[in-house]
């Protein structure tokens, strides 16, 4: 009577999967990203990451004054959306930053526009949370990831980056 090994079968059937993916995991032919940055860096800080994040700074505070304390935060869905919406274009951001001829220097650019990625996911999950202190703290985050980067980068002092970039 021969006897039947389901661990052998499940072995053999593991043995081709594993196979499979070993191939599909396998380097190939490194071929060039399909995208094609129009925006320099300084069109894309004017136009897109600076009021993406003058908006995410603005949708939280206190106003003092004779009157009285006045607290600023989102109050309706609408509102922590379009808050949302500007921490989101801030995270998205640290990625065209790294597209192209917008990457500067190599190592540290990538560093400081992977640091927007991450303050932009700080700011996010304070948004999805409707937490008002955790989105000022966030906007906090931000705020130093820009300095870093401008202290480095400061736009109207470096024509390379104007350009969009060595050559650009």
């Amino acid at each position: 009577m021969r006897k039947s090994s389901v661990c052998g079968g499940f072995s053999t059937g593991a043995s081709i999967v594993i196979f499979l993916l070993m191939g599909a995991c396998s380097p190939t032919e490194e071929t060039e990203a399909p995208f094609r940055p129009i925006a320099d860096v300084k069109q894309l800080m004017h136009g897109v990451i600076d009021p993406a994040a003058d908006a995410l700074w603005a949708s939280v505070g206190t106003i003092l004054t004779v009157e009285g304390r006045e607290e600023i935060f989102p109050k309706t869905d609408e509102e922590w959306a379009a808050v949302r919406n500007s921490a989101l274009i801030i995270t998205e951001s640290g990625n065209l930053l790294m597209m192209g001829n917008r990457v500067q220097d190599g190592e540290a650019w990538i560093e400081m526009s992977q640091a927007m990625i991450e303050a932009g996911q700080v700011a996010l999950k304070a948004i999805d949370a409707k937490d008002v202190a955790a989105v000022f703290t966030a906007g906090g985050v931000v705020y130093e990831t820009c300095r870093n980067c401008h202290s480095q980068y400061w736009l109207e002092d470096n024509p390379d980056i104007i350009r969009g970039g060595p050559g650009g």
